[in-house]
């Protein structure tokens, strides 16, 4: 599904304007309430930034690890919801936008004697779930690569699928955030199939960022973009549009606590 915005020329327009000859190509995450049936967090972001910048945008919600491949080969201009890995970090600069913490989803047939992180870590016949080319940040990405070398994992190319999974018992947790987990769980509903336990307590909440391709944006432009976005911090759009679709303390947890970096990542 492709959606086209356009709007007047760009008040940001400066001497390497913010937007392109060509429509801006931007993947949005098709999970929860970050982008579902042509709304959600990240598509309210794309019609803020259209309305602030004035160029045109380009919708598509690939899975996510085909999105990644083609902002690498500068195929896609911008990915929304982007966690931020060493690896993504040579062809992507990061403007971070929001934070939530990851919560861990379990089926409520695991013991819940073994709901703990070193108790479910210790049952090897106990799987977990993932979406295909997604990331966790921290620690979670650590266990994650023992889990994946243990052979104890499931992918699903969207989260959708993967909620279903869990909902068969293909596996028997998974992470996710509350922008994603309150509507997925409405939606297949399982709410009460699941109990939801933090298991890295002291880990602070990855950002989520819109990643910029580095074949097709300069260190300049990547600055202007991160001033737009410092703007929408700054007027409080941002906070605004979390509260369309969380509680008012869950859309002040994920507002980030610091503006976002005004330098290329490294």
């Amino acid at each position: 599904m492709l959606v086209m915005v356009l709007v007047a020329a760009s008040p940001w327009a400066g001497a390497e304007p913010l937007c392109p000859n060509h429509p801006l190509r931007v993947a949005l995450y098709e999970t929860g309430f970050l982008y579902f049936d042509g709304q959600g967090v990240d598509k309210r972001m794309v019609d803020e930034l259209t309305r602030r910048t004035g160029c045109e945008f380009e919708i598509s919600a690939p899975p996510r690890a085909r999105a990644y491949a083609l902002l690498e080969s500068g195929q896609i201009d911008i990915v929304f919801s982007a966690l931020p890995t060493p690896g993504r970090a040579h062809y992507a600069y990061y403007v971070p936008y929001m934070q939530q913490r990851f919560a861990t989803i379990v089926h409520r047939d695991v013991p819940i004697e073994k709901t703990s992180l070193d108790a479910f870590t210790a049952d090897t016949k106990l799987r977990f779930g993932v979406v295909r080319g997604v990331t966790y940040g921290g620690v979670r990405d650590a266990w994650y690569a023992d889990m994946l070398a243990a052979r104890r994992l499931e992918l699903g190319a969207t989260l959708p699928t993967v909620f279903r999974m869990l909902k068969f018992k293909r596996f028997d947790a998974m992470f996710a955030t509350p922008l994603q987990y309150e509507k997925e769980l409405a939606d297949a509903n399982m709410r009460d199939q699941v109990r939801i336990v933090d298991w890295f307590p002291n880990e602070p909440p990855p950002s989520r960022n819109l990643a910029l391709a580095k074949k097709n944006f300069t260190p300049e432009q990547f600055k202007a973009w991160t001033a737009v976005v410092q703007s929408m911090h700054a007027d409080g759009a941002i906070k605004r549009i979390l509260e369309e679709y969380l509680s008012v303390d869950e859309a002040s947890k994920a507002v980030l606590k610091s503006p976002p970096r005004t330098l290329p990542s490294r």
